[in-house]
């Protein structure tokens, strides 16, 4: 696959993800996209599958709202990084973050199958807490 077309596959995917458009964002995806996220986190662990990936989200955005920053990109063979920022507000604690990012996506054949999400999960779990 070309370089060009997974970088544009995945600045769609943050677009989409932007507007909470997520039937064009799940348009991106293989059927048996996974997405993993340290169970650390209220929202963490592994899923598999839309209907998976669709409580995933129900989740986070039940928690946080938040918006995605990207600053760069890096190329790693089939896999894109993205590094950038998660900016927001815990809406349980009304507490804002600002967290660190790197999301690790894997494309094949134009479709995402798999999304690892890497963030600051100390500074998120900061803003979850009351105290």
């Amino acid at each position: 696959m070309n370089q060009m077309n997974s970088l544009e596959i995945i600045k769609k995917a943050y677009i989409y993800l932007g507007e909470k458009d997520i039937s064009n964002y799940f348009s991106l995806m293989s059927p048996n996209v996974e997405f993993y996220q340290t169970e650390e986190l209220p929202w963490g662990g592994h899923y598999r599958g839309f209907d998976e990936i669709k409580v995933f989200f129900s989740k986070i955005f039940s928690l946080i709202d938040s918006s995605v920053e990207i600053s760069h990109y890096i190329h790693a063979g089939e896999q894109i990084v993205a590094i950038g920022k998660t900016n927001g507000l815990a809406k349980l604690t009304g507490k804002s973050f600002s967290c660190n990012l790197a999301h690790i996506w894997t494309l094949k054949e134009e479709k995402i199958v798999r999304l690892e999400v890497y963030i600051d999960t100390d500074a998120m779990k900061t803003a979850l807490t009351l105290a």
